[in-house]
């Protein structure tokens, strides 16, 4: 977006809406706002502003009447916004790590898990966010969702400490898509369970890890 307001387009551009961050960046050096709940952003020339409240009266007459609560927080980063961790650390800020007490062993029923290591990891692209990681709706395997977020291709490493045979690419509703040139076909590693994935710019992929 352009941090000045030369035309009518620019004017009308005030505010955006952002989830979870705004970035202003130049070359070698950006800061970035970043917040939990809150989504209107404005910036002119070198001011960042966040819309706390509004008060239309329609179509909600009560809109954002009543206590708010929320957080938010300003994040220096050295570099430009591709080159930043900004889309990690704003993700972080909105899902904060949280200390459950459970039994490894009946979590896995009997599946041997090396304590303190992650059941899924993404490595080799840095612009990869995995996002998402639940039981299938039909209770067939695992779903994990992943997006590339700084708007370029990416060939990123995904690799799980569960039991896993076998994995393919599924579409929203978790069916499963077909593999083809154009939805790119993935590479299964058995032995280290790890499977290769092609990302396009901004794409979400969604895979199914079962284990027969």
């Amino acid at each position: 977006r352009p941090t000045h307001r030369n035309t009518s387009w620019d004017i009308a551009k005030f505010e955006v809406c952002a989830h979870k961050f705004a970035d202003l960046s130049e070359f070698g050096y950006g800061v970035a706002l970043l917040n939990d709940c809150k989504y209107g952003h404005a910036t002119l020339e070198n001011k960042v502003s966040l819309s706390l409240l509004r008060a239309p009266k329609a179509p909600d007459e009560h809109c954002d009447m009543g206590q708010h609560r929320f957080r938010y927080a300003v994040y220096p980063h050295v570099g430009s916004f591709n080159e930043s961790n900004v889309v990690q650390e704003a993700y972080q800020f909105n899902v904060p790590l949280q200390v459950l007490p459970v039994n490894p062993s009946a979590l896995l029923e009997g599946h041997e898990l090396p304590l303190g290591q992650p059941c899924f990891s993404i490595s080799g692209a840095r612009n990869v966010v995995l996002d998402t990681v639940k039981l299938a709706e039909d209770k067939s395997g695992y779903i994990v969702r992943s997006y590339e977020a700084y708007g370029g291709h990416a060939r990123a490493l995904l690799t799980t400490r569960l039991p896993a045979a076998s994995v393919h690419k599924v579409n929203i509703l978790e069916e499963r898509m077909c593999e083809d040139a154009n939805n790119g076909e993935l590479c299964w590693l058995s032995h280290s369970k790890t499977v290769e994935v092609v990302f396009k710019p901004f794409e979400i992929v969604t895979l199914k890890f079962t284990s027969n």
